[in-house]
């Protein structure tokens, strides 16, 4: 057994190694949040989030003339059966499916929303766009922001014109937005096809549901493709995953640990109670073993909070990873005494585990302060094999 060095910000984990592998840990470790009570959560009059698809238009701009209100109704469609099927396959029961506003024929409602400035020379960039369709929908619709979902299709033209900036932002208490590009092109999107067929490559199906998924709160997680589901909804552009010449390229799929951040989503969930609540997270006796017979890293440990735990995500970022979105996540369920064990099979040589938790009220946190991966406790390793 070899020394090693433990840098952390409390007190130093216990470390141990197996078959005398050397393995370095330097932990981060936790911290606590402000306790929100029920009286509290009740005067904020907490709500299910709702979710709205807009489309966006430069002042110079008309909306295009085919039928955009039914091909972001498939849009909305598609995402909803996609999420529903990608939370089932992974042993959860959502209790709502259709997460998008309903007008009263049923279908998924959009709102065009115009902004003040022009297309010419790209001026409708000069301000947020999710900002001016919120200060619109606020002013000219009577909508509420705070706390819901903001699906926004930006549209400036017939192609090859495209709007290029594809962003997201969101938790499961502030609610979130994303903004794409609107692509006019016939066709029809069925909720069964393939994220990546031919028709849904040109119209960028997945870039757009992705940055709905960080609307939601998801992070970037790539692909395990040992499990023959192609690319992952939050892993790498489709080009990307084509330059590397990964397998089953028309597939995407909700990773494991994105299905178990949104399981609780209130979204998902249609249960709103304790939505503003984060909770105290404090990761203690944390330890990682690398076995150089089985080539994993598992790594044990016991979570103290103040609120129901439903699942432990650790995210596997390590240095010789193709790029950011590559990074794979792993869950792990908590025992009644709140600890948890999982195993990282074949990790690199070098790197960092990210260490989160989510709750049953939609919260994901890792130090109990911030939502979100930036939250996350950090224990970088490396060792020899």
């Amino acid at each position: 057994m070899s020394a090693f060095a433990v840098q952390n910000h409390v007190a130093p984990f216990p470390f141990r190694l197996l078959d005398q592998t050397r393995l370095t840990l330097l932990g981060g470790l936790l911290g606590c949040a402000l306790s929100f009570n029920a009286a509290g959560a009740a005067a904020q009059n907490l709500s299910v989030p709702e979710a709205q698809i807009v489309l966006f238009t430069p002042s110079d701009i008309q909306p295009p003339r085919s039928d955009y209100r039914k091909r972001l109704d498939q849009f909305g469609r598609y995402a909803e059966q996609f999420f529903h099927d990608g939370l089932t396959d992974w042993g959860y029961t959502p209790a709502r499916k259709e997460i998008f506003t309903r007008g009263d024929d049923g279908k998924i409602s959009v709102i065009h929303v115009k902004g003040d400035l022009p297309a010419a020379g790209g001026a409708y960039k000069k301000q947020w766009i999710s900002r001016q369709v919120h200060d619109k929908l606020k002013s000219e619709h009577g909508i509420k922001i705070a706390g819901n979902l903001y699906w926004i299709f930006v549209y400036v033209g017939d192609p090859p014109a495209k709007h290029d900036n594809y962003r997201g932002s969101g938790n499961s208490k502030d609610g979130g937005w994303a903004v794409l590009n609107y692509t006019n092109l016939p066709g029809t999107i069925s909720p069964r096809s393939e994220m990546v067929s031919p028709l849904n490559d040109k119209l960028t199906l997945k870039g757009c549901i992705h940055e709905f998924g960080h609307a939601l709160g998801l992070p970037h997680i790539g692909p395990k493709v040992e499990l023959g589901k192609g690319n992952t909804l939050m892993g790498p552009v489709n080009r990307i995953y084509r330059y590397h010449k990964m397998p089953d390229r028309t597939k995407a799929y909700l990773s494991e640990a994105g299905a178990a951040i949104l399981s609780t989503h209130p979204v998902f969930t249609g249960n709103p109670a304790s939505r503003s609540k984060l909770p105290r997270t404090g990761f203690q006796r944390l330890t990682a073993d690398y076995d150089r017979k089985t080539h994993a890293i598992v790594v044990r440990g016991k979570l103290e909070s103040d609120f129901p735990i439903h699942r432990i995500v650790v995210i596997d970022d390590r240095d010789d990873k193709i790029g950011g979105y590559w990074v794979k996540g792993f869950v792990a369920q908590v025992d009644p005494q709140a600890r948890f064990s999982l195993s990282i099979p074949t990790p690199g040589r070098k790197g960092q585990l990210k260490i989160l938790a989510v709750y049953a009220n939609g919260a994901f946190t890792g130090d109990g302060r911030k939502r979100g991966i930036e939250s996350a406790t950090l224990l970088p390793y490396s060792f020899g094999r």
